[in-house]
This record gives C-alpha cells, sequence and structure tokens, in this order.
C-alpha cells in the first residue's frame, strides 16, 4: 500500500509477491495440520473399531467357554466320559492362542495403551483354557470345570474391560471430530465475514447510486451462507448458531433492497448489522472450538490412565496369586516385585493428582506401602489382605477415572442445555470453562514469543484476568478461583514488565487453578450427556414434534434461506438499536419445547 501511495508500481508488486509467498506458506501449514488432524481422527475411529471388534471375539470366547461348562457339567452329572469335548476346548484354545498374538502383534506395530491389560489377563485365560483341556483329556470332570469356571470368570472381567475402553474411545471420537467439525465452520464463517467487510468497503466506496457492479456480490455472498447453513447443524447442538446466521441474512437481503432503492446509507447500515451478527457466529464457533480441544485433551489423558490404573490392578492381583502359594524362601522375590509396583504406582498417582487435583487417587499406594512392610516382617497372611484391599482400591480409582471421562465429555454440550436450565453454578461452570480454553491458548502463543514480544499480549491477559475475577465473586467464593484470578493479574502485571519467568510461572498457576476447578465442578453437578429418551410425541413435524436438538440442529439452514419478500422494508424498523441477545433469552429460549414446534413453524412461513 506504501508502495503503490508513492506510485513505485515494480516495488509494490515485489511486495506483493512477498506477501503471496507467506500465505502460500500458511497455506501450506493449515493444510499440513488438516492432515494431521484427519490421521487423529481416522486413527481414533480405527481404534474404536478395534475395540468393537475385540468385544465380538471375546462375547464369543465367553459364550463358548459358558457351553461347553454346560456339557462338562451334563456329562459329569451323568456319569459320562468328557474326554469328547476335547475337540471344540482345543479349537477355543487356538482361536485364543491366535487372538493373543494379534494382540502382541497389533502392539508392536502401533503401542496402545489398552493392550497391555487386555493381554495379561487373556493370556491367563488362555493358561485356563489349557488346563481345562487337559483335564478333559484325562476325564478330570471336576478339575475341568474348576478351569471352566475360572476362564469364564476372567473373560467377564475382559468383557467388562473392552466394553469401559470402547466407550472410552467413542466419547474421545465424539469430541475429536466435533472439534474438527468445528474447525472446518470456522473457516467457512471466517470468509464470509471477510467478504461481509470487503462488500462493506466496495458499497462505501461507491460514487453514485447505481450499485448494479456489486449486487451480484451480496447475491454470491447470500448463497455461501446458504450452503455453510447445514454444515452448522452439527454445530448447532453445542452452539447458538442459527440467530446469528438468520439475522446476517435477513440484514443482508434488507441491504440490497437499499441499494436497489438508491440508499446507500441505510444499505450500509444494514450491511453493519450483518457483520455485527457474523462476528458473534465467529466468536462463538471458535470459542466453541477451543473448549472442546480443551477438554479433549484432558479425556485423552485420562483414557491413558484408566488403562495404566487397570494394568496396576491386574499386577497386583497376580502378585496376591504368587503369595498365596509362594513357599517362604520365594517371599523375598514377591517383596522386590511388590516394591516395583509401589513404585509404577506412587508415579501414577501424582501424574493424576497433578492433572486432576484430586489427591484421592493415592489410596491405592498408601495401601500397598502397608504390603511391603508385611512382607519385610514376613507376615504374609496380613500382606496377602493388603494386596486384595490395593486392588480394590485400584479398581475403585478406574471406575473414578471412567467417571470423570464421563462428566467432561457432557461438558460441552451444556451449551445447548443452558437455554433450557439456568442453574447459576453450572452457568459459572461453563463460563470458567471458557476463560480457561483461552487461557491456554494465550499460554501457549505466550510461550512462542521472545521476551520483548510478550508486552503486546498483557491486554489479552487482562481481559481474562478481569473475567476470572468477576466469577470469583459469582455465588459461594470458590478458593481455586480466587487463586487462578489473582495468577492471572499477576501474569498481566509480569508482561507488562516483560518479565517472562514470572509471566509463565503464573500463568501456569492459573492455568492449573481453572482445570481443577473445571474437573472439580463436572463432577459436582454431574455434566453427563444424558441418553436419548424415547419420546411419545407425533414424528411429523408439528407442534410439540421437536426437541431442542433437533430445533437447533435442524433446523438452521431451513432458518436461513427462503425467498425474501418483496415488501421486506414494511416490517418493524428496529435496526438501529436490536437487542438479540433479549430478544432470543425472553423469548425463544423460555419457551416451553411444546410451543417451539409452533415458532419453529411460524418463522419457516415468514422465510417463505
Amino acid at each position: 500500500l506504501k508502495q503503490f501511495a508513492a506510485g513505485e508500481k515494480d516495488a509494490a508488486i515485489s511486495q506483493q509477491r512477498e506477501a503471496e509467498q507467506a500465505l502460500s506458506r500458511l497455506a501450506e501449514l493449515v493444510d499440513e495440520w488438516s492432515v494431521e488432524m484427519g490421521i487423529q481422527t481416522l486413527g481414533l475411529t480405527t481404534m474404536v473399531t478395534a475395540t468393537s471388534e475385540r468385544l465380538a471375539l471375546i462375547t464369543e470366547f465367553e459364550a463358548s467357554v459358558i457351553s461347553l461348562l454346560e456339557k462338562t457339567d451334563a456329562a459329569a452329572a451323568a456319569e459320562q466320559k468328557i474326554d469328547d469335548l476335547a475337540e471344540p476346548h482345543f479349537l477355543l484354545a487356538k482361536q485364543i492362542e491366535a487372538f493373543n498374538s494379534n494382540l502382541i502383534q497389533q502392539n508392536q506395530t502401533n503401542p496402545d495403551p489398552d493392550i497391555p491389560p487386555l493381554l495379561s489377563r487373556m493370556k491367563r485365560a488362555e493358561l485356563v483354557i489349557q488346563k481345562a483341556l487337559a483335564a478333559i483329556k484325562a476325564n478330570d470332570a471336576d478339575q475341568a470345570l474348576k478351569n471352566q469356571e475360572a476362564a469364564a470368570d476372567i473373560l467377564a472381567e475382559i468383557f467388562a474391560i473392552v466394553t469401559r475402553q470402547n466407550e472410552q474411545l467413542g466419547m474421545l471420537q465424539s469430541l475429536t471430530m466435533f472439534q474438527r467439525s468445528v474447525q472446518f465452520a470456522h473457516d467457512y464463517v471466517s470468509d464470509i465475514v471477510a467478504e461481509q467487510k470487503d462488500l462493506i468497503k466496495a458499497t462505501d466506496a461507491l460514487k453514485s447510486d447505481d450499485a448494479s457492479a456489486i449486487i451480484p456480490m451480496f447475491a454470491h455472498l447470500r448463497n455461501c451462507m446458504d450452503e455453510v447453513a447445514p454444515m452448522l447443524d452439527l454445530v448447532a447442538a453445542r452452539v447458538d448458531a442459527g440467530q446469528p446466521l438468520a439475522f446476517a441474512s435477513s440484514d443482508l437481503d434488507e441491504a440490497v433492497v437499499s441499494l436497489e432503492d438508491g440508499d446507500k446509507v441505510d444499505a450500509l447500515d444494514a450491511q453493519d448489522v450483518a457483520a455485527e451478527s457474523l462476528g458473534e457466529l465467529q466468536v462463538l464457533v471458535k470459542a466453541a472450538k477451543s473448549q472442546t480441544g480443551y477438554i479433549a485433551e484432558i479425556v485423552e489423558f485420562l483414557h491413558a490412565a484408566v488403562a495404566t490404573n487397570v494394568m496396576l490392578e491386574y499386577q497386583q492381583d497376580e502378585l496376591k496369586r504368587k503369595a498365596e502359594s509362594a513357599k517362604p524362601d520365594q517371599m523375598k522375590a514377591i517383596a522386590q516385585e511388590q516394591s516395583e509396583l509401589l513404585m509404577k504406582a506412587e508415579k501414577e498417582s501424582q501424574v493424576i493428582a497433578l492433572v486432576t487435583g484430586m489427591k484421592t487417587y493415592s489410596k491405592p499406594v498408601e495401601i500397598m506401602r502397608g504390603v511391603s512392610t508385611h512382607l519385610e516382617s514376613n507376615e504374609t497372611e496380613a500382606a496377602i489382605e493388603q494386596m486384595t484391599l490395593s486392588s480394590e482400591a485400584l479398581k475403585e480409582n478406574t471406575e473414578s477415572l471412567f467417571t470423570l471421562i464421563s462428566v467432561l465429555h457432557g461438558l460441552p454440550n451444556l451449551d445447548i442445555a443452558l437455554k433450557i436450565i439456568t442453574h447459576p453454578s453450572v452457568e459459572r461452570l461453563i463460563d470458567v470453562l471458557a476463560v480457561a480454553s483461552a487461557h491456554q491458548v494465550l499460554f501457549r502463543e505466550t510461550n512462542a514469543l521472545k521476551p520483548d514480544e510478550i508486552k503486546a499480549m498483557a491486554k489479552r491477559q487482562s481481559d481474562l484476568a478481569s473475567r476470572c475475577q468477576k466469577l470469583a465473586e459469582v455465588g459461594e467464593k470458590h478458593a481455586m478461583l480466587v487463586t487462578a484470578s489473582a495468577e492471572l493479574t499477576k501474569a498481566a502485571t509480569a508482561m507488562e514488565s516483560a518479565d517472562q519467568d514470572t509471566t509463565k510461572r503464573s500463568q501456569q498457576l492459573a492455568m492449573q487453578s481453572l482445570q481443577y476447578f473445571v474437573i472439580e465442578q463436572a463432577l459436582v453437578l454431574n455434566t453427563v450427556t444424558p441418553p436419548p429418551t424415547p419420546s411419545d410425541a407425533p414424528a411429523a413435524d408439528g407442534p410439540g414434534s421437536d426437541s431442542e436438538s433437533a430445533f437447533s440442529a435442524g433446523f438452521i439452514s431451513d432458518f436461513v434461506s427462503g425467498e425474501a419478500p418483496k415488501d421486506q422494508r414494511a416490517g418493524w424498523d428496529v435496526r438501529a438499536d436490536r437487542n438479540r441477545a433479549a430478544l432470543n433469552q425472553n423469548f425463544a429460549r423460555e419457551l416451553p419445547l411444546e410451543y417451539r414446534g409452533l415458532l419453529k413453524n411460524y418463522y419457516e412461513r415468514i422465510a417463505k
């Protein structure tokens, strides 16, 4: 622009080429990111498919064992030989052996934290089936039944583990896929916002009342909005995307009518309001992506923690079995193994406590310390008793971690729920999640800068500190929010003086406190996404037929598209002081579900 102003054509072209190169490189980086996200999503899909296949096979193995157990029991009751059952037992043993070999190969090719706890139990199931086969060949019905029952119990335990793994991966997959979908939606909305700004400039630059040159651009932008609307259907389940897009479409149509009438000022006014609506939508979609990514990272960690916990539980149970049948001279080796297991458990509990802020996960460690003390004192029976308690405590931790995953997975869904249920604590939690995710983004951006560059971030940090301070004053005071607010303020002050070390330390402490608050309150408020409930309402369109999600997600494209009425300007003259947030809250959001069907029908008729 400076070269153009100076009349330097060649220099301007040179600068444009540099800008083009920079934008091309940026496009490459964005493409790489998109591919990485795609691979991550595909990888999760593959993992979900793999766990589903494992679940199906384990179900078959369990059914086969129970069937053979029943046949063995019936033969034993009739005092018949059971060696004719050896062949189906042999086939089952081979199937389990092949399944285990496949698991080993999968884990070697692509390490998966879910495989070790599963494989360890499957190996035990394979061994027990082999023992049952040997007993059947020897016509020892009692021993065969004992081993068959043990195999059935192990497979039932494995089924529960793989079911949990499948559910966890499904939750993580849905979060990742939603995050990627929101990114696509955000990109398209950003394009529309940029196009709208260009149109405002083009309208302002008109030298006469003849707008025929730019009216086709309005038609193009309107078509783009109609095309993008269906892509926001998924977002609409969590973000109120319909209203801003609908209002922007209406304002754009009004701008065209004004231009056709030669009213440039009115057209600019309408476009300004449209840009405002689109800007609101862009902010909403970007925030949804950031918040979902924030939750997905925590859920991904917790999923790995569950796998580790299940493995620790198995290893503790195996040590107990060894101790029960061990000779006195073998107890020293068992004590060593128990000490190694304790070190693993201590490390894991410390990491979980660091991420969640919850010290309750250290209970198994405390019990394991008692186990080690008893083993060192040669108190075998007391050690075995404590081992049982340790296994139970680890199992409780596993259930607790899975509950954490469930409540966190439901958090991004609460944006839409707030339109129906406005509980102050839930509203505060959603607002804190927004601050936490925005702060995480700022923290990462700040750490990529040089010390003299962080001053420019002080305003954003100060705004987040102000938002957090207001939230800390809502309802009952919460220590974590007070701490986060204080650390955010310290970080903002440190940024202004370019103190990078203090900035980073305060940002980390604030990020930690906000994360602990989000996790704690998600548990307290039980934000698990409820399963869909069957409804007696008619399936056809009409009053009472639309649930909240259907009203939001399935209605956007219809809400936005439609032919503009010719007498459009005869409507309300409220463009100058339109309070859309109040309109939405006080009208649409307050309506019972059965009346929202009427509202939908009303808007559909107006759109036509």
